[in-house]
């Protein structure tokens, strides 16, 4: 059996635009700032709401669109991280674009090159719901059963840990990671045909992999 060999990208589309990001730590993300969105659902206790007040009810019908750019064709469920002005946004597929959350201007995009015979294994590898951030670091999992990091001013790869063999116990990795006293904690939905070892939780140093 021949297995395809995983290739990763990440294009950087003005390398003037780089800006540095501050670091998200462990106590941002048990109180995260107003200003940010750090994790699904915003908070470890999943409450999905904003403290932010520019927007109530006097003025909410005063909205109007600023800018709009296209996604990558597929299933689309992602929820968008924001840190510092920056919007992380995971596509279908594993694609993950960085933009500028003022302008809309793409700041990098990774998009990881997956094995031919993915969707034969798993049978919705193009949805990717969340990402992760932590350090300077944003985190996902990917439709062939890895978890990674991608450095958050360029979108390259800083670390990427094989969690499963797709082809032998394959898992649907969607619902994507969360980061809790630097762990990234993930959980997977079990194919059949993968067996017990597929369906399983698990925690890996947010720093290293």
């Amino acid at each position: 059996m021949i297995v395809s060999v995983v290739m990763l990208a990440a294009t950087v589309r003005d390398p003037a635009a780089q800006r540095q990001i501050p670091a998200v730590t462990d106590a941002m993300l048990q109180a995260p700032p107003a200003a940010d969105w750090l994790m699904w659902r915003r908070t470890l206790d999943s409450w999905g709401y904003s403290p932010l007040d520019q927007i109530n009810r006097s003025n909410v019908r005063n909205l109007a669109l600023v800018w709009s750019r296209g996604l990558t064709a597929g299933i689309q469920e992602g929820t968008p991280l924001v840190r510092d002005g920056v919007m992380f946004m995971p596509n279908p597929l594993d694609v993950v674009h960085a933009i500028d959350a003022a302008t809309g201007d793409l700041l990098w995009e990774y998009r990881r090159q997956l094995p031919a015979d993915i969707g034969k294994a798993v049978p919705f590898p193009a949805i990717n719901r969340n990402l992760a951030i932590y350090g300077s670091t944003i985190i996902d999992t990917s439709a062939d059963d890895f978890v990674y990091a991608l450095d958050v001013a360029t979108g390259k790869l800083v670390w990427e840990t094989r969690i499963l063999d797709y082809q032998k116990n394959a898992a649907q990795q969607t619902s994507g990671p969360i980061v809790a006293q630097g762990r990234v904690i993930s959980g997977r939905g079990c194919e059949p045909k993968g067996g017990p070892q597929a369906c399983v939780v698990t925690a890996h140093d947010a720093q290293t992999g």
